[in-house]
């Protein structure tokens, strides 16, 4: 499965532990359908249902691994694609019929009894969710940075999954009453926004993107929109419908996207400086996926060419992590020359809210 693996398989018990915290997060982050499908996939398992066979014992770290958000994503996925007809009319959007928890159960367990090989397949990688909500954090971050050097930006995104999030400046933002972006952008984009406003006019120039993935998604391929879209919570209506506007801006704009771990990405893309623009290595709720290999390469990377940098091609860190499980989400922000260190925000791993913190976060 994934380079997080832990030093032995883990068992039942502590796969449940897992889920029952995925529940909590859920219910916190309201989403009370998958909460209570993953109260449904924890009874199935320990039940010794179908997937029982595909989950345990699990060969990584089922937290690291998010393994509840494959399972659900993989759920959604037999919904999404019509290979569980029995289970589409309790999932919203695509049915209405009243919750039933012990109907629910049942046809979980024909699902993936019929489906078990696509659903191994499903869950064996890490989960590409892709959130564009998120692009409503990164985005006052990347006017500060335009800000500090007085430049315009090269942006290379680590983990990019589909590079939905590298297509930012292409959105427009609403943050209560305040509004950014062009009236006529394909998307718009709402959080809200807590702490002062850092007086954003307009987005700086970006004068090259780049992202890579080790499981790059080309929205493309056949069902390949589908399985992106299946990683959102059913009923987050909000999340599918702005996802559904940005993969469509994406197959008509094929975001630049190269298969590759992060680490040996970055060697290549930050051997030479960069004059006349900062460049940006950004990433966001992706680190925890990387394994220990190419996350040490990748700190190297930025850490030589930081010794490099200068006031004509500045490096920039800009990270958007949950550091720990339940907590909000940080954004910091590391800049060379000199390398300072600064947390700019805390912000809903979603992108639903964002408490900018500015010079107040240094």
């Amino acid at each position: 499965m994934d380079a997080t693996a832990a030093a032995a398989p883990a068992g039942l018990e502590r796969i449940v532990a897992t889920f029952e915290a995925q529940i909590g997060w859920c219910h916190e982050f309201k989403s009370p359908f998958t909460a209570h499908t993953l109260e449904l996939v924890r009874d199935n398992l320990t039940n010794g249902g179908a997937l029982f066979g595909l989950v345990v014992p699990w060969p990584g770290h089922p937290l690291a691994d998010a393994l509840p958000i494959r399972v659900v994503g993989a759920l959604h996925m037999l919904v999404r694609t019509g290979r569980a007809p029995g289970l589409s009319p309790y999932y919203p959007p695509h049915g209405r019929a009243a919750w039933d928890g012990a109907a629910v159960a049942r046809e979980i367990e024909t699902a993936v009894a019929a489906n078990a090989a696509y659903v191994r397949d499903a869950i064996s990688g890490p989960p590409q969710t892709n959130e564009i909500g998120r692009s409503a954090v990164l985005m006052p971050a990347y006017c500060e940075i335009a800000r500090r050097t007085g430049l315009p930006l090269r942006i290379l995104e680590i983990g990019a999954s589909a590079g939905l999030n590298l297509m930012w400046d292409r959105y427009a933002y609403r943050y209560g009453e305040r509004f950014v972006g062009r009236a006529d952008a394909p998307l718009t984009i709402a959080a809200e926004w807590r702490g002062p406003w850092p007086e954003i006019a307009e987005f700086p120039r970006v004068v090259e993107r780049r992202g890579c993935d080790r499981s790059p998604i080309d929205l493309n391929a056949p069902e390949a929109a589908e399985r992106l879209l299946s990683y959102v919570w059913p009923d987050h209506a909000e999340r599918l419908s702005r996802l559904e506007a940005a993969i469509a801006l994406a197959q008509k704009e094929k975001p630049p996207l190269e298969k590759a771990d992060a680490g040996e990405w970055l060697e290549r893309h930050l051997a030479k400086p960069f004059e006349g623009a900062a460049t940006v290595v950004v990433h966001s709720i992706a680190w925890q996926y990387f394994s220990t290999e190419p996350a040490t390469r990748a700190r190297a990377a930025m850490s030589e060419c930081g010794g490099r940098a200068s006031g004509a091609a500045p490096l920039a860190w800009l990270s958007y992590e949950q550091h720990a499980g339940g907590a909000a989400a940080e954004v910091r922000l590391t800049l060379w020359p000199g390398g300072a260190r600064q947390t700019l925000a805390r912000a809903q791993s979603h992108g639903a809210w964002i408490e900018w913190l500015g010079a107040a976060g240094a």
